[in-house]
């Protein structure tokens, strides 16, 4: 890694990032069912490389806020990087049926559908 990355660069992300996470905490603190602190949350820790726990905030969003299409979008793409494709069509569907069609759009595109509705 050249050093105005690893030096300068990465040092800041991190602080960005910490700092995010550390007001997300502090809201579900005050607030546990907000679905946009975890699904926030959730896309912090998957930034980090945490699966399991973005994951679980993803389905924690979606738990308290079923209308929240944006959960069921990240969940969708991070379970199609994990090769779970049935359930990420699943939540593409659902967020496209929320209005948000783009995940049924890049699922499309990358990846053979799991059934004749996904056409």
């Amino acid at each position: 890694m050249p050093f105005w990355r690893r030096e300068v660069i990465q040092p800041a992300l991190d602080q960005d990032v910490e700092r995010a996470l550390a007001e997300q905490q502090a809201i579900l603190q005050r607030n546990s069912r907000s679905a946009g602190a975890h699904f926030a949350l959730g896309t912090l820790t998957y930034f980090r490389g945490n699966r399991k726990a973005a994951l679980d905030h993803f389905y924690q969003a979606i738990e308290l806020d079923p209308a929240y299409a944006a959960p069921h979008i990240s969940l969708g793409r991070a379970l199609a990087v994990e090769g779970r494709y049935e359930e990420a069509w699943s939540h593409a569907r659902e967020a496209g049926r929320l209005g948000d069609p783009s995940l049924l759009e890049q699922l499309r595109r990358h990846l053979p559908p799991s059934s004749s509705s996904d056409l």
